[in-house]
């Protein structure tokens, strides 16, 4: 017969409760005056019992489980007490002269008729026990399934925020990015084709990065490097960016996808941008967290919607982890850091 993981936890408490009842017996005897001398045997006898009336209870929830799979709860459990309990006092009705020669002086009457009413409470109390045990075996087993169902149901809602939330970073990239290749094809052939050659790379990676979660510190600089071309060939001289992160931490450390590169973007967007006031960009690492820092010189109009890039960077780490996003500006700086991730952070969440 196959025992699924429940019943084999309600036949290992059943054997528990079993020596717990065989313990109890003998200790009682040992204790009571009246006692006969044979408290050891009484005490396997209760034992023993008490471990049957588990175990054909168990029994009648899997015959239960198999012959009435289409009857409501209501419908099985009232199957299930009432055999139990049957069985229990008829159990305890034909091992009552046993017991009593047993546990008391051969002088009481051995008759099981004459204590017909104290063995079917005795019989009662039994199988109360047994199902009050196996009901908490089973409302924990309950409770185990339905807290896993839960956090499967979390992950994969994360999952989904994640993954929508990372679609949102491509209509508005792709959108600026063939504008830009619009007018560079214009006024500029040769660097149109380097436009484009680059903003391939860059959505090749990115495909591959789509069905991560996160991404490694090398692979977001790769994607930043061909980002940061792209936009050097828009803004030439205008544009400077430094990237100095150590070369362990791009190899060990991860970030959620296009993190990084949607910073750079924001600079971008945000600020001026021009030969006389170049805009400054430095991407460096600093205790555990990638820090990328501007130069502030904001823009008086800015198309498109504006503070998207943050919340949306935000609510991925909210996701991902419980680090914050530190956003930090004065008069001249503005700066955001992020923590740098462990590479199996995304496998926990899988």
């Amino acid at each position: 017969m196959n025992v699924n993981p429940l019943k084999r936890d309600m036949i290992r408490y059943t054997w528990i409760a079993g020596l717990i009842a065989a313990a109890s017996a003998f200790m009682i005897l040992n204790i009571s005056k009246g006692a006969s001398s044979a408290p050891l045997f009484y005490a396997i006898f209760t034992g023993l019992r008490f471990s049957l009336i588990g175990f054909v209870n168990v029994w009648i929830i899997i015959l239960v489980d198999k012959h009435m799979s289409s009857a409501t709860l209501k419908g099985k459990r009232f199957v299930r007490y009432t055999a139990g309990y049957l069985f229990s006092m008829v159990l305890c009705f034909c091992t009552a002269p046993l017991e009593l020669y047993l546990s008391l002086p051969v002088s009481i009457s051995l008759n099981p008729l004459e204590r017909i009413e104290s063995i079917l409470v005795q019989g009662f109390i039994n199988n109360s026990l047994v199902i009050i045990v196996q009901n908490i075996v089973i409302l924990r087993y309950e409770k185990t399934n339905t807290d896993l169902e839960n956090s499967r149901l979390r992950v994969a809602n994360l999952e989904s925020a994640n993954l929508l939330l990372k679609q949102q970073i491509h209509p508005h990239f792709l959108f600026n990015a063939l504008s830009m290749l619009k007018s560079l094809y214009k006024t500029d052939v040769r660097a149109g084709e380097a436009y484009l050659s680059h903003l391939v790379n860059f959505f090749r990676a990115s495909l591959v990065e789509q069905q991560s979660q996160i991404s490694l510190l090398q692979e977001e600089i790769k994607l930043c490097n061909d980002y940061l071309e792209m936009q050097k060939i828009r803004f030439e001289d205008a544009l400077l960016c430094t990237i100095d992160i150590p070369d362990h931490v791009l190899l060990r450390g991860a970030v959620p996808p296009f993190s990084i590169q949607s910073l750079i973007e924001n600079a971008i967007k945000h600020n001026e941008v021009t030969e006389c006031s170049p805009l400054m960009i430095s991407v460096f690492y600093k205790d555990d967290r990638i820090i990328i820092e501007n130069n502030l010189q904001l823009r008086t109009h800015i198309d498109g919607p504006s503070g998207k890039g943050l919340i949306n960077l935000i609510e991925r780490y909210r996701i991902l982890s419980d680090e914050e996003v530190i956003i930090r500006q004065d008069n001249k700086k503005f700066s955001v850091s992020i923590k740098v991730l462990s590479n199996e952070a995304g496998d926990h969440r899988r």
